[in-house]
């Protein structure tokens, strides 16, 4: 069983060795995000939701404020 732990420590070192060299290879230096492949856009860092209100069916209407801090997915689809 002691040999199973130590293969496991010399592959989890070597997968650590890989990556510090691919990433030096690529150019990147700690804490600096590597530039997108080619045909792939930037991420943009998420931004805060703008205020707004929709009417409902109920009597109460929907606004946005009552999300704060929370993270929100919107869906869309259409049907024509």
């Amino acid at each position: 069983m002691n040999v199973r732990r130590q293969d496991c420590r010399l592959a989890g070192l070597f997968l650590v060795s890989v990556v510090l060299v691919v990433g030096m290879a690529l150019g990147a230096t700690p804490g600096e995000a590597p530039e997108p492949p080619l045909g792939l856009a930037a991420v943009k860092p998420p931004t805060p939701m703008t205020a707004f209100s929709l009417p409902s069916l109920q009597s109460h209407g929907f606004e946005a404020s009552t999300l704060k801090d929370k993270v929100v997915v919107v869906r869309f689809w259409a049907t024509w």
